[in-house]
């Protein structure tokens, strides 16, 4: 490289971080830069951090012998001198081991074997090329638009007369594409207007080869080899070439199919990881029956991201970085395919095979939409809201439907498996996309349907940005809602890009450390708010959602076990195990109440009182072998004197199924599953709706506020009496109505949560007067004629 083109020095005056550039890079150099200028005051700098960060600078074997060659070129002594010198400068540094002589003398050229190591490697390693060469730095840099998007981008400075090593003049238009080459038109296909005419009947075809046939292509014959799949349209065989055979089956390819296969075929289409058609197969007969494609490999999204145990299973130790890397690959080929003028149509994670997060395939490319030949199918998640319900294979998808379902498809790897239009209470699918009401939050903006679980948070660790992009995309009236303003494969790369960046530096988890975790179990830190590690699971958790040190999901949790007379599975939850600090009931509310139920009446052979037998006084008696009392309880007692009777009466009501079980450490409000729930007739009906259960924090809450607080004020019990004589008319008359979901929503959003908050906060008061606003609404509602007493 003796005769390379050197750069005007000082022509560019950016430098790059060197310090960044030897942590993170292999380094190579080229024989221009070991003799240019600068060269001694570069290894002055960089020799330092070659042994901070035990990295090496590495120097061809053909460059060595560049070097002695030029020691004896007599016709140029300012060569010689300065490859002498270089050749003295290498020499210590090489017995150091920070520079590292690679290669054979079998290598070609220099240039060839930078060409060769550089796309060889770039899969791996983040590669640096050192080179005062316009052309080599050049030819370099254009490995970077081969659209390998599992590499690592590649670098290429030049020395400066100051050491440092900075920018080629042209070099950051040519590595940001802003000088980019069209793509060439054998590889672009026209865009069309209309939908082709071409007749889509099937095509009679006489033989249909399978395993072990030959069938030929435009090279000469190939063997059908192993049935690696079969589809409703297809059959896909491995063969004797490094390709994959598509073979149509029997009344499946139409003249419309071929004609598109031609069209598709008809263009250089060549990218890795897109298994997009390279050949047409014929039979014996010379008839159209299939074609060749690349093979793919790894794990269907649908089938492995979108759902968690298989994620685990297939992917471990992800991180979020990889996702939003996994994000950008696609992205790169979606782009590759854009520029094309393909649009996919099916955007379908069944259609895309994940190896890692730089090296996906897409599948099923025979379907792509190109010209006047629309895809055909489509699924309703990936469907834009203008084209839900529309027959696909009727007309052309524009690229701002496409742009919809990229923006589905990323919401989707981002919270996997979750579509952007699940909510709580909400309608179909399609119906949800139709009216593109989303549920996700955007600051204080939401419509208040977010889906329980951990889709809440993965969400709220994700960048401000892309909340933005998505709630603008997906939410009716967003700045990017129509199909002309939905965000291009450029504008989310961009966006992921910076995301991977925030990921990769640190910058984001010193915020919060879990922002860099898949599957976070809780909110992104407020740096308002306080946190503490909750007792039970160890999760740092918002210390305004905790109670006593433990979070309200562990809370909700607790130990099963089964009802002692039905077997039906009770839980005792953590908040009456910690918080109320009450015993587990025996027996399941069903057959609590079945004991209470009258078995049958009797009138005192003593006093003649009529008195109840229970239905557990029963079952108690005839476990004992003792007959029915005939006489009252009061007269047993009395008759027996010694109360013997009474005292064993007693004991059955201490060993009851429905009370708490012994040797409970101090007394309980209320053992009566009926009486706990009293206070929260309407609270209790609002509860089942969302599919809460009876012993949930949020009930279990107001009735520890009603028993420590309520009951001890003024107008506490009056309150409390009022309240459990018109609660239960109204919320029978609720359950009747159809408008019931409606009034249900309304109530927990508008009352019981704020009164749940003002509780948290030990506003007692204010939860008093509010949940009084709220009985006080549905008693207008449903019962206008009866009263509550008004609380000042």
């Amino acid at each position: 490289m003796a005769d390379a083109q050197i750069s005007e020095p000082g022509a560019d005056s950016r430098y790059v971080d060197l310090n960044t550039l030897v942590q993170e890079r292999k380094l190579f150099i080229d024989t221009c830069s070991v003799m240019a200028e600068g060269s001694d005051l570069f290894w002055q700098k960089i020799v330092p951090l070659l042994e901070t960060y035990h990295n090496k600078v590495i120097f061809p074997y053909r460059c060595w012998q560049e070097l002695e060659k030029h020691t004896n070129q007599q016709q140029d002594p300012i060569k010689k001198e300065r490859a002498a010198h270089a050749i003295q400068r290498l020499t210590p540094l090489i017995h150091k081991k920070l520079v590292d002589i690679r290669g054979e003398e079998t290598d070609n050229f220099a240039d060839n074997v930078f060409q060769t190591v550089f796309i060889k490697f770039r899969l791996q390693y983040k590669l640096c090329l050192i080179t005062q060469d316009n052309n080599l730095a050049k030819d370099i840099l254009a490995l970077n638009h081969i659209k390998s998007v599992r590499a690592y981008p590649i670098c290429a400075w030049r020395i400066l007369q100051d050491g440092s090593l900075g920018y080629f003049g042209w070099a950051e238009r040519f590595m940001s594409g802003t000088n980019k080459a069209t793509v060439p038109s054998e590889e672009k296909f026209k865009v069309a207007h209309t939908v082709s005419t071409a007749a889509n009947i099937p095509i009679v075809i006489e033989d249909i080869p399978g395993e072990g046939n030959e069938v030929f292509v435009a090279g000469g014959a190939i063997q059908l080899c192993r049935e690696v799949g079969s589809g409703g349209e297809g059959t896909l065989y491995e063969t004797n070439t490094p390709y994959i055979a598509k073979i149509y089956k029997k009344g499946k390819l139409t003249e419309q199919k071929k004609q598109k296969l031609d069209r598709m075929l008809s263009k250089n289409i060549r990218c890795e990881g897109i298994c997009y058609p390279v050949g047409a197969i014929y039979n014996r007969n010379n008839q159209f029956i299939g074609y060749l494609m690349p093979k793919a490999k790894g794990r269907e999204l649908q089938k492995s991201i979108f759902i968690k145990p298989l994620f685990f299973k297939y992917f471990p130790g992800w991180k979020k970085k990889d996702t939003v890397q996994l994000c950008i690959t696609i992205l790169n080929k979606i782009q590759y395919l854009h520029d094309r003028n393909i649009i996919l149509g099916d955007i379908n994670p069944a259609n895309i095979l994940v190896v890692n997060p730089k090296e996906v395939y897409f599948v099923d490319t025979d379907s792509y939409q190109i010209e006047g030949y629309p895809c055909p199918v489509g699924t309703i998640n990936y469907t834009a809201p203008e084209i839900q319900g529309k027959e696909f294979s009727t007309f052309l998808r524009s690229e701002g439907n496409e742009n919809f379902a990229i923006a589905t498809l990323l919401f989707m790897i981002m919270l996997p498996g979750k579509p952007p239009y699940a909510q709580q209470g909400g309608e179909s699918a399609a119906d949800n996309i139709r009216k593109m009401d989303f549920s996700y939050p955007l600051g204080e903006l939401s419509n208040k349907k977010t889906p329980d679980g951990p889709w809440r948070f993965m969400w709220s660790h994700l960048t401000y940005k892309l909340k933005e992009d998505f709630y603008e995309t997906f939410r009716s009236g967003g700045k990017y809602a129509t199909p002309s303003k939905r965000l291009s494969v450029q504008r989310w790369l961009d966006d992921f890009t910076d995301y991977l960046n925030l990921l990769e530096s640190g910058k984001f988890g010193a915020q919060d450390k879990m922002s860099e975790e898949l599957f976070p179990t809780r909110f992104k830190k407020n740096p308002n708010k306080e946190y503490i590690i909750c007792k039970l699971c160890g999760q740092e958790m918002e210390k305004d959602h905790c109670i006593d040190g433990y979070c309200s999901s562990c809370l909700n949790k607790g130990e099963t076990y089964p009802c002692e007379r039905c077997g039906k599975p009770l839980l005792y939850s953590n908040y009456q195990k910690y918080i109320k600090k009450t015993k587990r009931y025996s027996r399941c509310k069903e057959c609590y109440d079945w004991g209470k139920n009258v078995y049958s009446q009797e009138y005192c052979k003593e006093c003649g009182a009529l008195f109840v037998i229970t239905n557990d006084d029963y079952e108690f008696f005839t476990s004992k072998g003792y007959d029915l009392p005939k006489r009252c309880p009061a007269c047993r007692k009395k008759a027996r004197g010694d109360a013997s009777v009474a005292d064993e009466v007693l004991k059955t009501s201490s060993n009851h199924p429905s009370s708490p079980e012994k040797g409970s450490a101090e007394p309980v409000q209320s053992s009566d599953p009926e009486e706990s729930t009293s206070f929260c007739f309407i609270t209790t009906a609002v509860c089942e709706y969302y599919g809460k259960p009876d012993d949930c924090v949020e009930l279990e809450t107001l009735r520890h506020y009603r028993d420590t607080w309520l009951q001890k004020q003024p107008d506490g019990p009056q309150l409390i009496a009022e309240y459990y004589a018109i609660a239960p008319d109204i919320v029978r008359a609720m359950q009747a109505s159809n408008k019931f979901g409606l009034y249900c929503k309304k109530l927990w959003l508008e009352y019981i949560e704020p009164c749940l908050d003002m509780i948290h906060k030990g506003a007692f008061e204010s939860c008093k007067r509010h949940y009084i606003k709220m009985v006080r609404y549905v008693q207008a509602e449903f019962s206008p004629n009866m009263g509550m007493s008004k609380a000042e």
